[in-house]
């Protein structure tokens, strides 16, 4: 196994990055080399001299990565997510050891996305131990990520074992749901809101408002708590959350809106919700494109604040990993300034527990999520 010798900035964090490594043995590029600092052996990664993160650790000593290890680590994986029913993501890369990858279950099939070039060469390993773990009716891979692009590897959207339905029906706290994995967003469902949801059932109330709705997650929950209007930019994702609604015997309106010219509109009608809920798609995938997002995200929030009734509920999130906690806050407390109203902190959500986050590695924690009661 080469060595990089590395003086690292960030002790114990998962990645070495460029201008961490001090000497490489010149190892290929998806290579698993061993890193050392000084005379200590800090673990064993994929090497990628063309990404700015140059090196992604698997382990904390000197070993291979073998298809016995990948075994491990994904019945690791399910064995904590096992009581969440059949569908939910089984594995979430480093934090479940296992870097750059991503296996989301969708009862009998499961969608992985690959995300570094080390994972990369050795997907066949991560089929291999899929198949004997689970037997799966399919496995799809859909890895399109950003990230993909900047360790130089093509997009792929395929099938790489058994068959792939059209579309696959799970179950989420008993509301019926059918996934496109194969040309929805990501994999096809988000299950890193599912404790956000079930926290929105207990406050939401009256005229609901769900933003960014895509194929009905919050719609449905909220369904049975007052009278929905879900809305979206996207055709196909509304049409798919129509015949989740009607799967589920559910009366839901569902309408193709740009939801930044809706808030301006039902303000300008004078209308107003009870609750509205605020789940948009990540706004930048770069620091450079930061304050672009920030201004959004104001925007947004800042609308909605204006259509809340007194005592109205807002779910509001941001899954943009650039975007930290505090400047999410901040936008919220400048938009309600500007909103002229007052807000309580009800209740602080996160990503679900299928999402863990490392300690040691917080580019892992990227859902911010908050409860706001109007006062």
């Amino acid at each position: 196994m080469k060595k990089v010798i590395v003086r690292r900035h960030h002790p114990n964090h998962p990645w070495i990055f460029s201008n961490e490594i001090i000497k490489a043995e010149d190892p290929s590029p998806g290579e698993v080399v061993r890193v050392e600092e000084g005379k200590k052996v800090v673990g064993s990664g994929f090497y990628n001299p063309h990404s700015l993160i140059c090196v992604r650790l698997f382990a904390d000593k000197e070993e291979d990565f073998s298809k016995n290890l990948v075994f491990e680590r994904i019945k690791q994986a399910y064995n904590k997510r096992k009581d969440l029913g059949e569908s939910f993501r089984l594995v979430y890369s480093e934090s479940d050891g296992l870097p750059g990858l991503i296996i989301d279950k969708y009862n009998d099939y499961l969608v992985i996305e690959v995300n570094c070039l080390g994972m990369d060469k050795r997907k066949e390993l991560v089929v291999q131990a899929l198949i004997e773990l689970f037997n799966p009716a399919g496995i799809y891979e859909k890895s399109d990520e950003n990230l993909r692009k900047l360790e130089g590897l093509e997009i792929v959207n395929k099938k790489v074992y058994g068959e792939i339905p059209e579309l696959i029906e799970i179950e989420q706290d008993g509301i019926r749901f059918l996934v496109d994995i194969i040309n929805g967003q990501k994999t096809g469902f988000f299950f890193d809101q599912r404790e956000n949801r079930r926290k929105i059932t207990e406050i939401a109330r009256g005229e609901i408002l769900d933003c960014f709705c895509y194929t009905g997650g919050f719609s449905l929950y909220t369904a049975s708590k007052g009278n929905v209007l879900g809305i979206d930019s996207s055709e196909s994702a509304l049409e798919l959350a129509k015949r989740n609604a009607a799967l589920n015997n559910l009366k839901i309106d569902f309408e193709l809106m740009d939801v930044f010219k809706a808030l301006r509109k039902f303000y300008n009608e004078d209308r107003r919700f009870d609750t509205i809920i605020l789940d948009p798609p990540s706004f930048t995938k770069s620091k450079k494109k930061k304050a672009d997002a920030l201004r959004g995200y104001k925007e947004i929030n800042l609308m909605a604040m204006k259509l809340l009734n007194k005592d109205g509920v807002l779910f509001t999130s941001s899954c943009s990993y650039h975007i930290s906690d505090e400047e999410f806050l901040f936008t919220l407390r400048d938009s309600a300034k500007d909103a002229k109203a007052d807000f309580i902190i009800i209740h602080k959500g996160t990503q679900a527990k299928d999402h863990p986050v490392l300690l040691n590695f917080p580019e892992s924690n990227y859902l911010k999520a908050y409860f706001l009661q109007k006062v």
